[in-house]
């Protein structure tokens, strides 16, 4: 495929604007337009030299350092390492496609060069959709500890759920669901519940205490094990939402 150096300058700059775009939304960074297009020249230019006999690896090592504090500044050496992992993220992903079409596409350049802009622009905002999403997620994932009367703790990871509405209809207690891994024979509380799958009796115990991560100690609460954990990865406890109020 015939490549022309103006077209190439131009592509390059495109597709170090998206990325930057990209690091910007993924990591919330402030910036502005005129950096943001500076940044991305930087990266045009920094394509030319490809092409000399300058040591390619250091060229893109040295062009993206650069790229991420003109475009975002420098704050602190964290601040920078995350900037820069990233941008190779998101540079890695976009190469992948980049090299799928250089090996697969045999029409001119600037269809070729078009295609790629399109699809990349669709990766890159499916992909900052997934990580927002995974954020969300994970957002909701809490360390607990539970303390019984009998001085026992167990220690486990919660999840708040916002469609857990479950109340102790007597005291006004939140209840929280267990997995029945950690049952235990304490003297219970039935607690009469009603969902749009049914109603019935749960059978509840009182915990002397619980401790949310971020949120603190939480006394008034009631305890019911439930196979329900288990629907979610690597969660013991399903949380009830009015539980996260500091």
């Amino acid at each position: 495929m015939r490549i022309y150096i103006d077209l190439f300058f131009l592509f390059n700059i495109i597709m170090d604007l998206i990325l930057i775009v990209g690091v910007s939304i993924i990591l919330r960074r402030r910036t502005n337009y005129f950096r943001i297009f500076l940044s991305s020249l930087i990266g045009g230019f920094s394509s030319l030299l490809l092409f000399t006999s300058l040591n390619n690896l250091v060229i893109e090592m040295l062009s993206i350092i650069l790229m991420v504090v003109v475009a975002f500044g420098y704050k602190n050496i964290r601040y920078l390492i995350k900037n820069i992992v990233y941008m190779y993220i998101l540079s890695v992903l976009l190469g992948g496609i980049i090299y799928l079409f250089n090996v697969k596409v045999t029409t001119n350049a600037f269809i070729t060069y078009l295609i790629i802009i399109v699809i990349s622009i669709e990766v890159i905002i499916l992909y900052i959709k997934e990580i927002k999403s995974m954020r969300n997620i994970y957002n909701n994932y809490y360390k607990v500890d539970i303390y019984f009367k009998d001085k026992e703790k167990i220690s486990l990871t919660g999840f708040v759920d916002t469609g857990n509405n479950l109340y102790d209809p007597y005291k006004k207690r939140p209840i929280i669901l267990i997995s029945n891994k950690y049952k235990r024979e304490d003297r219970f509380i039935l607690v009469p519940y009603h969902t749009v799958n049914g109603e019935g009796l749960l059978k509840c115990i009182k915990p002397d205490i619980i401790f949310i991560e971020g949120i603190g100690y939480k006394g008034n609460v009631l305890i019911s094990f439930s196979d329900s954990p288990k629907l979610i990865d690597g969660v013991d406890v399903i949380l009830h939402k009015d539980l996260m109020k500091g």
